[in-house]
């Protein structure tokens, strides 16, 4: 099966240790939705997820030590967004669009065949433009093995946040690690905000 997403990915993390990996989608398969990919201090991937069914999906495709079905909730405004998952809240303020990938045309950034090039920039002169991209992939197989292209539409920097856990407050903002290990791919070291298209090949909808 072959399946389209479409919205936007957030990293952040805080001085607490904690890193966040939040998709925010208007569209895909099971319709609009938001999830995040959680690693804990200890390095615990944890996955939190709206439903039963959206969390078989992205349990099928990725790679978690634990998923928990708790409502969540996403609201993105020019100025930046705001998430409500279980017990965690994220505020965050955004920066101005990057001015490179303003420049190309959808037609070419929605090519698979474009995403290769891509990926191969990215790995060598990433860094220059964005910062930290050493784990980072836009094309590759997933840990549930199916094939997924990230088809990058807009970069934006995270340049403030605040987040917190059950009523404790995360700490300042901080950088991603780079192995947070939920797929093929890492995230960009500097907090941002991705909109994106991502397409997956050869996966089965399991229920929830």
């Amino acid at each position: 099966m072959r399946i389209v997403l479409e919205g936007a990915i957030a990293g952040v993390a805080f001085a607490s240790g904690d890193t966040f990996v939040i998709g925010m989608w208007t569209s895909g398969p099971l319709g609009p939705m938001t999830d995040v990919m959680w690693s804990r201090p200890d390095r615990e991937r944890v996955l939190l997820a709206p439903s039963g069914d959206t969390a078989a999906f992205i349990s099928g495709i990725y790679e978690f030590d634990e998923t928990r079905v708790v409502p969540c909730a996403s609201t993105v405004t020019e100025r930046g967004f705001s998430l409500a998952a279980g017990d965690l809240r994220v505020e965050a303020e955004l920066g101005r669009p990057h001015r490179l990938f303003t420049l190309r045309p959808k037609p070419l950034r929605r090519s698979l065949a474009w995403v290769r090039v891509e990926d191969e920039v990215a790995r060598r002169i990433g860094r220059f433009v964005i910062g930290g991209t050493a784990g980072v992939r836009l094309r590759g197989t997933t840990p549930g093995g199916a094939r997924e292209w990230y088809r990058i539409d807009g970069y934006r920097p995270v340049v403030a946040a605040r987040g917190e856990l059950a009523g404790r407050d995360l700490g300042p903002l901080t950088g991603l690690r780079p192995d947070v290990g939920f797929g093929f791919s890492g995230f960009p070291t500097k907090p941002a905000f991705v909109t994106c298209s991502p397409v997956l090949e050869d996966v089965t909808l399991a229920p929830g």
